[in-house]
């Protein structure tokens, strides 16, 4: 028996070794970024490079508003993030309910069409949306940059996962004895037990528009309209590269993915573990 827990006990550690290496290996590109970010421009470019620097400096984040309105640009990525994120929230848990719990011809046909859609990325379909919204006279305006972001055809998976996996029918049923309506029964039991769920699916969505760079920069025209993503050109010149200045703002950039994901990466853990795969 000791043999056994010795085997297992050497097993573990080879385990976190493993786990603790790919972590740091991971991790080096944002660590290396913050230091050269704090770096003189004179040590960013150099032959050897250095990975901490012989004089740190905040200079490079005290010219990001010289350089450009980013906070306006802050502002524009928490909007279109935070509106995309409300929009895929009830329209993830309303598909969802109706796919899990109701029956109708062609159910699977609509349900797997729409899973279908999430092996399509945006640049496949970029052009026509764009002529779309340049017909509908949404470019560079706000619910342009929002109006394909307003579903997410995997948040619709997991809740129809989650609800016919997780709520019990007799629930429902048992609510519609009492008279209660079709958008009660969805307000008072589907929301309040998909809530890890829907955590869930609410930060990998605000994630995921908040770190969108091609579909802003061809819809945004002006400075006004730009996210911090799409900011980051302002350090491209035509011969070089402020290296410092574009660390700096893509720190700024990624502080908020960072505290988002550290607040609730518990939910995110718990809403993916929660939603089974069940047919």
């Amino acid at each position: 028996m000791s043999r056994y827990r010795k085997k297992l006990r050497f097993s573990r550690i080879v385990l976190h070794l493993v786990l603790l290496c790919t972590s740091l290996f991971m991790v080096s590109p944002f660590i290396w970024m913050f230091l050269t970010s704090f770096k003189p421009d004179v040590e960013i470019v150099t032959e050897t490079p250095k990975f901490l620097p012989d004089t740190w400096v905040v200079e490079h984040y005290a010219k990001l508003p010289q350089k450009a309105p980013f906070f306006r640009f802050f502002l524009n990525g928490i909007l279109v993030s935070s509106v995309s994120t409300v929009f895929v929230l009830f329209g993830s848990a309303a598909a969802g309910y109706i796919f899990a719990k109701y029956k109708f011809r062609s159910l699977s046909f609509f349900f797997f069409l729409i899973i279908a859609t999430i092996l399509i990325p945006i640049q496949t379909y970029m052009i026509p949306l764009y002529l779309f919204l340049n017909w509908m006279g949404w470019i560079n305006t706000y619910q342009g940059m929002i109006f394909p972001l307003i579903i997410m055809s995997s948040g619709i998976f997991f809740l129809r996962q989650h609800i016919r996996g997780s709520i019990p029918n007799d629930f429902i049923d048992a609510a519609r004895i009492d008279g209660a309506t079709e958008f009660h029964i969805f307000r008072t039991i589907i929301l309040p037990l998909s809530i890890s769920p829907l955590a869930a699916i609410s930060i990998v969505n605000w994630i995921y528009t908040w770190s969108l760079f091609i579909w802003y920069l061809i819809v945004a025209n002006s400075e006004d309209m730009f996210t911090m993503e799409v900011g980051l050109m302002y350090f491209q010149r035509a011969f070089s590269v402020d290296y410092g200045g574009i660390m700096a703002a893509c720190m700024a950039t990624i502080v908020p993915v960072l505290v988002v994901f550290l607040l609730f990466r518990t939910q995110i853990i718990e809403g993916v573990s929660f939603t089974g795969v069940k047919y």
